[in-house]
């Protein structure tokens, strides 16, 4: 799913992510270091968090993680949520921050990207 994503905002959109930050449990993170990712040469950053008691449940504690992401990355970079396959608390606190903060969203459907 990874790679297709990064493969279709390059056809689909021209954008060619630089940097890709994932919030993760770390057993997913796992499964993730198991992607072939150097063709992308995209920076990937890991952010693992508890799954019980962060990704699942602290909606407080992943809005202001990822506030900070964004604030130490919006001078360098233009943002894009990726909304795909995340718990509900992370994909409402990157939903907001993305109103905030004026950014895209996409989801991926399986076959597209979905700009929300």
């Amino acid at each position: 799913m990874y790679v297709d994503i990064l493969d279709l905002l390059e056809i689909k959109f021209s954008i060619i992510p630089k940097k890709y930050h994932l919030i993760t449990s770390p057993e997913f993170n796992q499964k993730f270091k198991n992607f072939n990712l150097d063709k992308d040469k995209v920076n990937n950053v890991v952010h693992e968090l508890d799954f019980q008691t962060i990704l699942r449940e602290n909606y407080i504690e992943i809005y202001n993680r990822c506030k900070n992401i964004i604030e130490q990355e919006k001078e360098d970079f233009e943002i894009i949520c990726e909304l795909t396959g995340g718990t509900k608390p992370v994909s409402i606190a990157l939903t907001v921050l993305a109103d905030e903060y004026d950014l895209l969203r996409i989801y991926y459907s399986g076959k597209k990207i979905i700009l929300i």
